[in-house]
């Protein structure tokens, strides 16, 4: 295979339902399938058409409608349509017209209708996912967590287990592991019956925050005879198992055999309808009164996604998803109001909605790229209006109102193309105080809608100046610096009171000494780098992967932002739970003596990371 389709092929099996099927199926779909690309606001499918392919969304997004006018939904990355159509014979019954440029991956009719044959679980997924059924279920999901899980069977969720002999050191077990980016192994005898059972968890607990050597054996560290559970058991038997055991992975054993293992991960991701339908129920929002109803499900739908040990990088999608479906829906809702845009704009969020990292509500920061038509006695009112109605739905909506006004209403953020471009040469090229003010907020950008290539054209700009600008990254470096980990002499923690609540304990701001650190030196990173993603976890890959750090030094960096991102969202979660509004402030005495410890290394390895970057970049010359 050419790498083209390499790449399509492992895009294709990240995108249900397709995840579990074997390579040489997905294989046959990346080869046979057709790259097809609309121009914003085409029609893509129009009713009573014809249609011949499967249309799987790979950028961008569209809007169906009934043949009565009425909004069916919206769709973006990930999404299906057409399918219906080629499954009935090839009439077309809804409009699909696309919100933005958008590129499909598209499957052939027969071939697609082959693989639903040969597949249940796919032809389950296309044939059965009806809207009024699938709003059923999730209505039963918000009154009662894992019942989607009823019908599911073990077999239809286990992933291939990782195994090893009892031989095995510690040493070569992780090695293993990290070859096979595996959370969990498996320890069988010679003839391979299980023994028990060693995950990425007792590496951290039995090996790190105990000071085992790695070079004795896995027996040393496993749990033994573990749990298990059957390919016919219902995937609840395992959402229940877990739960009561407060375990995250289980054995599949069939005959004595390890055939499979299932993940606490692998079960919630199952049942993502919750967030889905949720996004889904926004979109289809006929005004501001319904998504500020709607946006209250959201301090609940975390304490979901943390009790069911998601990790912080997924819910951090999760919840990102909704705001930017709120986002989207008023931008939509506000062209209905005052008509289309007179000339091409791109709406852009700033900070964790564009890095996919939100917890809670937060402050919006946000903007607006103007095309170069852009004149402000045509076109300046419109504009106004539309950032106005959008900023203040948001505001509604539980995402309040920048403190320091970094948002599309204010006329320095709602600016055409060349005065962007010209914001970021002055910042990169002549960096001051008040650029690296900017760097943390500017340089995680993302289009949420309207012409995305506005932005990306900026950004290629962006990289390509980062990436020579050595003085640029060095006050960059030094303003990581101001934010460093929580941890005093004698390694005694830090604390703070949070300051919008002055009744409140002091704590550690996990937000500001914890995760922003991190995202500073992600950040760092990759701007030096040119590397072009914006998610932190992404970030953190890609650096690796350029040779930026060693792997060793950024699975360090990965391992303690998981670490201090799960305190801080279950300190979220708690907070909920007690009817309190969430903050990042997180008292010591909340947490066990291991977990302490534990933050302690996660801390470490930030601040020995942040003395690195400093020595690297010198920037005791900016202090």
């Amino acid at each position: 295979m050419e790498i083209e389709q390499l790449e399509i092929r492992d895009y294709l099996a990240q995108c249900p339902p397709l995840t579990e099927l074997p390579d040489e199926v997905l294989n046959e779909l990346a080869m046979g399938l057709e790259i097809q690309y609309a121009r914003r606001d085409t029609n893509v499918l129009t009713i009573g058409a014809h249609n011949g392919h499967a249309l799987l969304i790979r950028s961008g997004a569209v809007e169906v409608t009934l043949e009565n006018g009425e909004l069916y939904g919206q769709l973006s990355e990930g999404d299906w349509v057409g399918h219906r159509s080629v499954i009935r014979g090839g009439t077309v019954s809804m409009t699909v017209r696309t919100l933005e440029d958008t590129l499909f991956y598209a499957i052939p009719a027969p071939l697609f209708l082959k693989f639903m044959e040969n597949h249940e679980r796919v032809r389950r997924y296309f044939t059965e996912r009806k809207p009024e059924r699938l709003r059923n279920a999730i209505e039963e999901i918000r009154g009662s967590e894992g019942l989607a899980l009823a019908t599911q069977r073990i077999s239809e969720l286990m992933k291939l287990p990782l195994l090893a002999g009892r031989n095995h050191t510690i040493r070569e077990l992780a090695v293993q592991m990290n070859e096979a980016n595996a959370q969990s192994a498996m320890i069988v005898s010679d003839d391979g019956a299980l023994n028990g059972i060693i995950t990425d968890v007792d590496f951290r607990k039995r090996v790190v925050a105990e000071g085992r050597s790695v070079d004795i054996p896995v027996t040393d560290i496993m749990t033994p005879d573990p749990l298990t559970l059957k390919p016919g058991n219902q995937a609840s038997d395992a959402l229940l198992l877990m739960a009561r055991r407060n375990i995250r992975h289980v054995p599949v054993v069939d005959n004595g055999q390890v055939v499979g293992v299932v993940s606490a991960t692998d079960l919630l991701r199952s049942q993502s309808q919750s967030t889905i339908y949720l996004v889904g129920d926004i979109s289809a929002a006929k005004d501001v009164a319904r998504l500020e109803a709607l946006s209250k499900s959201l301090p609940k739908m975390l304490v979901t996604l943390v009790n069911q040990s998601m990790t912080a990088r997924d819910i951090g999608h999760a919840i990102t998803s909704i705001g930017q479906a709120i986002t989207r829906r008023l931008l939509a809702l506000a062209e209905q109001q005052f008509g289309p845009p007179p000339i091409p704009y791109a709406f852009i969020v700033a900070g964790s909605m564009a890095r996919r990292e939100q917890t809670a509500h937060s402050d919006q920061d946000n903007g607006m790229i103007l095309s170069d038509d852009y004149h402000e006695a045509e076109h300046g009112d419109y504009f106004r209006n539309v950032a106005k109605f959008v900023s203040d739905g948001l505001n509604a909506a539980g995402y309040v109102y920048c403190p320091g006004d970094i948002m599309a209403t204010n006329d320095q953020w709602r600016q055409p193309w060349s005065v962007w471009n010209g914001y970021f040469t002055q910042w990169i090229e002549s960096p001051q105080p008040k650029a690296l003010m900017y760097s943390s907020i500017f340089f995680d950008l993302r289009c949420l809608y309207g012409d995305a290539s506005l932005l990306e054209r900026l950004q290629t700009g962006i990289l390509s100046r980062t990436r020579e600008q050595t003085l640029f990254q060095a006050f960059m470096a030094g303003n990581a610096m101001s934010h460093r980990p929580p941890l005093g002499f004698f390694r005694g923690f830090v604390l703070e009171k949070d300051r919008k609540n002055a009744s409140a304990d002091e704590g550690m701001d996990l937000k500001k000494r914890g995760v922003v650190p991190v995202i500073d030196m992600a950040r760092l990173y990759a701007l030096a780098g040119g590397l072009a993603p914006i998610n932190t976890w992404e970030r953190l890959d890609a650096i690796a992967e350029a040779k930026v750090l060693t792997p060793s030094r950024v699975d360090d960096l990965r391992d303690a932002f998981e670490f201090i991102s799960m305190v801080r969202l279950q300190h979220q979660a708690q907070q909920i739970e007690k009817g309190r509004a969430p903050n990042n402030y997180v008292p010591p005495e909340e947490l066990s003596s291991l977990e302490r410890r534990h933050l302690k290394d996660a801390f470490d390895v930030v601040s020995s990371l942040q003395d690195s970057m400093a020595s690297h970049y010198q920037t005791d010359r900016f202090r």
